[in-house]
């Protein structure tokens, strides 16, 4: 499938309840049920109440490009006959009425909601299979109101696995029972499995890389795991972080022989999904640098604004994914050439490549067929066109003293307090650029003005061709490519 891939996963915000408390304590009870007609896993939910007498229950919505997302939860009820649950106007939330500081302990069912083969973007909504079961915070976990910086603990017990079923989460591997003490966008993102996984565990200059794999592959489970290893390391040299992080890397089919895959990032975990088929190439190489660099952009800069910041979350993340393989050596300059100009010809051919920054995000009201999967990659291609322009400007207005790479490395915070906000991110990439660059920049993220394609790819990696009636496109320059390593 040819395509950006999504993540994902950014750090949705939903403005919190005052009413939370700093030592909120959740605990979650996971059951696989594989007696019925149709698998289900029965999750018990207990928190303790507030002073008030009330809270509200968050449904999963929207992610990942996919919508009403709280059909996969079914027979959602209270245990306690005097904790009344009373449906809001927005499906998304439930209000819970109880006795003031009563412990709340309600039960709800969570199973596919969709029908037919595993298929993109069906990974996007919860999985639940007699295999395996796939779900992370956004498409498969109610949880009570919380404030956004509220800090809480968190425990997750799996009970009744059946045979031969594994448990892996972005809070542990191959443990029945987790604990976890931390932010609502941790819990948000954070991705649970369990199901026939082979564990591959391995160490590499201090990088602890967790493969949990299912299904049959060209490849072995070490090959695959010895390949995303190397990734995590070079993109750590890239962004010049000595820090090394444990990761869980969940590999699961989907149900075809070619033609699709797809990833995911999550509280230190990423999720991908491969036809069965599918080798370990160059695109698949991408799809793992581009979610390896979410660890970067934006979960080292601070918290995201949802979509209205696609654009530099996702977008730019597709401008790197590949470059960095080719400085890394794990692509080669025609790989690298195809890809981008899959990214150009995804952009330049778009139904939706002038739309507004505001139709945009105002596109869920339209439902448009004919244009759903060209409005969702619309960030992905438009933000890597962005970011070619803007590396290329930022090198000839410096005379190559500074590039992209520069500003990226200066949105890293070791505080990840900061909001990144449309205007936030201008105002930091815009630093370097001419009055009217600036002005360019604004009118390419919010305007949907058509953006310029450089002359040249920087280091002479490729020259633009222009055809009548065709895309854009990048062949082999007549200069040497210079592999270009990031301006420090």
């Amino acid at each position: 499938m040819k395509r950006c891939y999504a993540l994902l996963a950014c750090c949705v915000a939903l403005e919190g309840s005052a009413k939370a408390s700093a030592q909120t304590k959740i605990a979650y009870t996971f059951t696989p049920d594989l007696t019925g007609q149709v698998p289900v896993l029965h999750v018990d939910l207990e928190f303790q109440g507030n002073s008030a007498g009330d809270s509200a229950l968050i449904l999963p919505t929207t992610w990942a490009g996919e919508r009403d997302l709280y059909k996969s939860i079914d027979k959602l009820r209270s245990t306690d006959p005097q904790c009344v649950l009373s449906p809001q106007a927005d499906p998304g939330t439930v209000l819970l009425k109880y006795p003031p500081n009563r412990k709340v302990h309600v039960t709800y069912n969570l199973g596919n909601d969709w029908s037919g083969a595993l298929r993109y973007p069906k990974e996007h909504r919860a999985v639940v299979q007699q295999t395996n079961m796939i779900f992370n915070g956004q498409n498969g976990l109610v949880y009570p109101e919380l404030a956004q910086e509220a800090v809480f603990q968190a425990n997750f017990t799996w009970k009744d696995l059946p045979k031969g079923w594994t448990v892996v989460s972005s809070f542990g591997t191959r443990r029945n029972h987790q604990n976890f003490r931390g932010k609502r966008h941790e819990l948000y993102n954070a991705l649970f499995a369990a199901g026939d996984f082979r564990i591959t565990s391995l160490t590499r200059a201090g990088e602890k890389l967790t493969l949990a794999a299912r299904g049959s592959w060209s490849f072995s489970d070490a090959e695959a795991a010895n390949q995303i290893a190397e990734i995590f390391r070079v993109e750590r040299e890239f962004w010049g972080e000595r820090r090394q992080d444990s990761f869980l890397v969940v590999l699961a089919p989907f149900d075809q022989d070619r033609g699709s895959w797809g990833g995911d990032v999550f509280t230190h975990a990423i999720q991908i999904y491969l036809s069965r088929k599918q080798s370990l190439l160059t695109d698949i190489k991408s799809l793992i640098a581009h979610e390896v660099f979410h660890a970067w952009n934006p979960y080292r800069m601070g918290r995201a604004s949802g979509e209205s910041t696609e654009w530099f979350t996702e977008g730019f993340t597709c401008y790197y994914q590949d470059r960095i393989l080719l400085q890394a050596g794990l692509a080669g300059l025609p790989e690298y050439l195809e890809r981008m100009n899959h990214i150009v010809a995804d952009y330049w051919n778009s139904p939706v490549r002038n739309w507004t920054q505001k139709q945009w995000l105002e596109r869920g009201s339209t439902h448009q067929a004919d244009t759903h999967q060209a409005e969702y990659d619309l960030p992905y291609s438009r933000g890597a066109m962005i970011a070619l322009w803007l590396d290329d400007r930022l090198r000839k207005d410096s005379a190559g003293r500074i590039s992209l790479d520069e500003r990226m490395f200066s949105l890293v915070k070791d505080k990840l307090d900061t909001l990144l906000t449309t205007e936030y991110l201008l105002s930091m990439l815009s630093q370097g650029l001419k009055p009217e660059e600036t002005a360019d920049l604004r009118s390419f993220v919010e305007s949907g003005v058509t953006i310029p394609l450089p002359r040249q790819l920087s280091g002479g990696c490729g020259d633009l061709v222009q055809a009548v009636g065709a895309a854009p496109r990048y062949q082999l320059g007549q200069e040497h490519c210079s592999v270009l390593r990031p301006v420090r």
